[in-house]
């Protein structure tokens, strides 16, 4: 929470370089715009003919440069992009701030094996206060044999202080006795609603493993040694680097009191929308908490529920089985309990966030979200699912006719392709499917879900407009037919995520009287290609019309 705080000039002025949103790239891309096509290897002067100005929060005027340069005054900073691009702000819709932040200094498996662990654990002990706990990130459960997930091969590493390993994609929990011990798990608790204490068959002792709901037997007990709202503010800086100034958060500890220390102090230069776990909306309800209550920096979002669990883990929750015959996964909620919590949500006056991955879980979520609605009416924000993964076809118009938004990560099914052929088959067909559901008249957020994948903006559009990664060859494009337009991605990272939140303020374009919440990035955008958009770095960001990120210009 050091550092001054952001302080906004009388105005600023930008030229030189590309203005880009997403009304902008559609006209580029069909040819109307006589100035990005002039754009395109042209030279001097006529290269970039826009401008933009901004006074004080807000874009006063868009422009020819020396129109605008004349009616700016005294005390307008000129900002040149020197060939550049200007964008608004971008919003990750779905992330996890400090468990990111706090992932990026936890040690890390370079290998899946038992040595892998050690190394990891001497790593961690290295920078570990006496007597906290040990946290490893990047186990991949499906790459361990039976008999080595016990928890004994965590003990053989480490025996005298708690241990505890994270699952890749964040639904399984792996613990030595010692962290057992601190969470007072045992032969006789209980499995908890939609998780899993795996046990030895033999003994029916846990052996460490705890999956989706279970790890909230175990997350309370796991100590912090840093300050949550240094953790915050440092994620920000981080995420401003990328471009992004503002999020949908998920944590589901520590962010709300981080996020408020750091509103009091006038220490939040972000737009943050947080979302209120599913445990805690009882207490919500009786606060008489609403969503979209807050102001134009901290919102109260979405409750969120979970339908099943994950793709690599094989708990995403199936219509028919799994390819491997492993079962169709697991119903973290019933859907009939999904439907009560959804209705009462929505008369607290809390809209609902659903993780849905398999396509079974994602028909729960928009039955679920249907029945609260013909409970008496709809919800003061846009529900939303998360991640839609796979859905049936006859479900892609329903996202539309509920008024559903379809929250997805671009960036997951270029992680996540491998194990899907693997997993679903000729079901991947209608998986990750953005061009269905934007056919179907579905509206989409993007997000990143970090840190249980990579978060950037230009690694999500590229991932969505390609299929594939930069660089790689076409015939490895994740069905291709599902590829979207830059002007519908770039909606869905700037305009809509903006539109739900609520904020009084319109973000997500540039235009005049809107929030002058933008981006300066290094190169041309639309002049670089796709294969090479994720190289492109960010130079400069401003919030509200105060720089937060960059060097001074």
């Amino acid at each position: 929470m050091k550092g001054p705080k952001p302080k906004a000039e009388s105005g600023w002025l930008f030229h030189g370089g590309r203005i880009l949103d997403a009304r902008r790239a559609g006209e580029a891309l069909r040819g109307r715009l006589e100035g990005f096509l002039r754009g395109v290897g042209a030279t001097g002067r006529d290269r970039y003919r826009e401008a933009v100005l901004i006074r004080g929060e807000r874009i006063e005027a868009v422009g020819p440069f020396e129109s605008l340069r004349r009616a700016a005054g005294r005390g307008v900073r000129s900002v040149n992009l020197r060939g550049g691009t200007l964008t608004p702000g971008f919003v990750d819709s779905h992330i996890h701030l400090l468990t990111w932040i706090r992932a990026k200094s936890d040690a890390w498996l370079a290998r899946q094996s038992p040595e892998g662990i050690e190394e990891a654990v001497r790593a961690a002990r290295a920078q570990a206060r006496e007597g906290s706990w040990i946290t490893l990130r990047g186990w991949v459960p499906r790459e361990w044999s039976r008999e080595l997930k016990r928890r004994a091969t965590l003990d053989r590493v480490l025996g005298d202080r708690p241990l505890l390993l994270y699952a890749i994609d964040g639904h399984s929990f792996w613990g030595n006795s010692a962290a057992l011990t601190a969470a007072g798990i045992g032969a006789h608790t209980p499995d908890p609603s939609g998780g899993v204490v795996d046990r030895d068959k033999t003994t029916g002792e846990p052996t460490g493993i705890l999956i989706e709901e279970a790890r909230a037997l175990m997350s309370p007990f796991v100590t912090r040694t840093r300050d949550p709202a240094d953790d915050l503010a440092t994620a920000i800086r981080k995420v401003h680097s990328l471009g992004i100034t503002g999020a949908h958060d998920f944590d589901r500890e520590d962010i709300w009191s981080a996020a408020q220390r750091l509103s009091e102090k006038d220490r939040l230069p972000f737009r943050l929308l947080l979302s209120v776990p599913a445990a805690k909306l009882d207490s919500a309800d009786l606060l008489e908490l609403r969503s979209g209550w807050g102001n134009d920096r901290l919102r109260v979002g979405p409750v969120k529920f979970f339908a099943d669990g994950t793709v690599g883990s094989g708990t995403a929750l199936l219509e028919e089985e799994y390819e491997d015959g492993t079962g169709k996964g697991i119903e973290v909620m019933p859907r009939s309990e999904l439907a009560d919590r959804c209705t009462a949500a929505r008369k607290a006056g809390l809209t609902v966030a659903i993780h849905a991955i398999g396509d079974r879980a994602v028909r729960n979520a928009l039955d679920a979200i249907q029945a609260a609605i013909e409970s008496g009416g709809g919800f003061p924000l846009p529900p939303r699912i998360e991640h839609v993964q796979l859905a049936r076809e006859e479900d892609f118009p329903r996202f539309k006719g509920l008024g559903v938004l379809a929250s997805v990560q671009p960036i997951h099914q270029i992680t996540d392709r491998d194990v899907a052929r693997r997993r679903w088959g000729a079901r991947t067909a209608r998986s990750y499917a953005y061009r269905s559901l934007q056919r179907a008249g579905a509206k989409l957020l993007f997000g990143s879900d970090a840190p249980f994948d990579r978060p950037g903006p230009l690694l999500a559009l590229q991932a969505a407009l390609l299929r594939r990664r930069g660089g790689e060859a076409e015939s490895e494009a994740f069905h291709p037919e599902q590829r979207l337009g830059l002007e519908r991605a770039l909606r869905a990272h700037l305009e809509e995520p903006n539109r739900m939140a609520g904020w009084r303020t319109p973000l997500g374009r540039i235009e005049r009287g809107w929030g002058a919440d933008l981006v300066a990035f290094d190169q041309d955008l639309l002049g670089l290609g796709l294969e090479d958009l994720h190289r492109a770095k960010v130079t400069a960001v401003w919030v509200a019309g105060a720089q937060v990120q960059g060097k001074s210009l």
